[in-house]
């Protein structure tokens, strides 16, 4: 069976669609555990499904943050392998099949699909798609200690609830690549699916990315640099490979607290420029921060060109 964890919190809207997917799934041997963080209650919701599938709902009125919430399923789940969703996603119907019959080959521990990254809320995939980001990386350890790779929502791994492995509850971002390095250091096999089967949608607004650049340091900017100092790079060129996204950080950093606005899924293509290069065991692409991050930006309303070098970035960084 497969324990399907879903936390939540104040959108019953999204909520009832990723419950739609789950419900939608081809294979059956499988519950459900929604967990409200915090927030109003889902239980309308969670009623609504309930005569489609089994759903246990867990409640808190005050908000711990996911790792908290999913830990909470975690100690409940009785499937011998779990699912994770979170609430404003969606899985296709044969991702929990298609990862069933992988892990019953028993070769591997923990399963991905692949994933389409949409800026607007969708159900199905898109009958073009092309233009789209996807995360459909092959796995490989040394540039998952770099960069996440892998879509939450797509993951489907033996239950953790025999070992020391959980969700740390002092991140409230990237705690699942954490998650997921953990997985793999305490000796996980790690396979891809060779489909699409699930849907990661980063609204324009409101949505966890956007929200996340409203400050700087940006909690993303944080959390990288607590998990490079958990998990040591694999090799020297995984390393170079950090330096680079710590450039990164700070280039947007720099523009953040400038109130410029930052492209569209930069994360994502920076992650498919520098996998390119790391794959052919090339140095990172020296051209590509200026390319997703332009330091020289013309603003709206026909101002002058607003300019920053290098050096404030260094300062900026040095102010953190």
């Amino acid at each position: 069976m497969i324990s399907v964890i879903i936390p939540t919190r104040d959108r019953p809207g999204t909520l009832h669609r990723a419950l739609r997917s789950v419900a939608r799934q081809t294979y059956r041997r499988f519950e459900v555990i929604v967990v409200r963080d915090g927030g109003h209650t889902v239980e309308p919701v969670v009623d609504r499904w309930q005569h489609e599938m089994p759903i246990t709902l867990l409640e808190s009125d005050t908000p711990h943050g996911v790792s908290h919430a999913r830990n909470r399923a975690l100690a409940v789940a009785q499937g011998d392998h779990v699912a994770l969703l979170d609430d404003d996603d969606v899985i296709l119907p044969h991702h929990l099949q298609d990862a069933a019959d992988v892990l019953r080959s028993r070769w591997a521990d923990t399963v991905y699909g692949q994933a389409v990254v949409s800026p607007t809320w969708i159900e199905d995939l898109p009958r073009e798609r092309s233009h789209l980001p996807h995360k459909d990386y092959p796995f490989d350890p040394a540039f998952l200690a770099v960069a996440n790779t892998i879509h939450t929502g797509a993951v489907v791994t033996a239950n953790p609830a025999g070992g020391p492995v959980r969700f740390d509850e002092t991140l409230h971002h990237c705690e699942d690549w954490d998650f997921l390095l953990a997985l793999h250091a305490s000796g996980h096999r790690f396979a891809r699916l060779g489909t699409v089967t699930s849907v990661y949608h980063q609204v324009p607004r409101p949505g966890a990315v956007h929200s996340a650049y409203q400050s700087t340091p940006t909690p993303f900017t944080r959390a990288r640099a607590v998990l490079y100092g958990r998990w040591p790079a694999a090799t020297g060129r995984a390393e170079e490979y950090r330096d680079w996204f710590r450039r990164f950080d700070q280039r947007l950093d720099t523009l953040i607290a400038h109130g410029m606005s930052i492209p569209p899924h930069v994360y994502e293509h920076a992650v498919r420029g520098l996998h390119a290069t790391f794959t052919d065991r090339r140095s990172p692409d020296r051209d590509l921060l200026n390319r997703l991050l332009p330091i020289a930006s013309t603003a709206l309303g026909g101002q002058r060109t607003k300019a920053f070098d290098l050096r404030s970035e260094v300062t900026h960084a040095a102010a953190r």
